[in-house]
């Protein structure tokens, strides 16, 4: 009767997650941030962040690239490498920024904000840009 009733609810629990349908990747992980993102910087310069680490207590290890850092590096690209820390569905990355090749180092650390939207599995930064998912 013991077993009858196991196989019962082991399949009552595998049906019923079916009837659930598939579960979207933001859904699944408990770290919305962990992963590779892309998107076109309001210059039209395409950037990169990979966001890493255990993401244990909020914080990750954050690598970001810009093809043509205008503002920064008068057009030159850049890359900019910190850490980053979570606070409700926004990270806030520390990063010091680089400008290439083997070019101005800034001396202090940029900050930088990314809110997560959910819905829509994609990051906003400070400046308006919309950035996904890449992997």
């Amino acid at each position: 009767m013991r077993r009858f009733v196991l196989i019962t609810i082991t399949c009552s629990a595998i049906l019923g997650g079916l009837a659930l349908g598939p579960l979207s990747a933001a859904a699944v992980s408990r770290d919305a941030f962990r992963g590779n993102w892309t998107s076109t910087d309001t210059d039209g310069s395409h950037q990169t962040l990979a966001v890493g680490g255990s993401g244990q207590a909020g914080h990750h290890s954050v690598f970001y690239t810009d093809d043509a850092a205008t503002r920064a590096c008068g057009g030159d690209p850049a890359q900019g490498t910190g850490s980053g820390t979570v606070d409700g569905d926004t990270m806030y990355a520390k990063v010091a920024l680089t400008c290439l090749p083997g070019g101005n180092h800034f001396r202090t650390r940029l900050t930088l904000a990314y809110t997560y939207d959910q819905g829509t599995d994609t990051l906003t930064d400070t400046s308006g840009v919309v950035w996904d998912r890449a992997d």
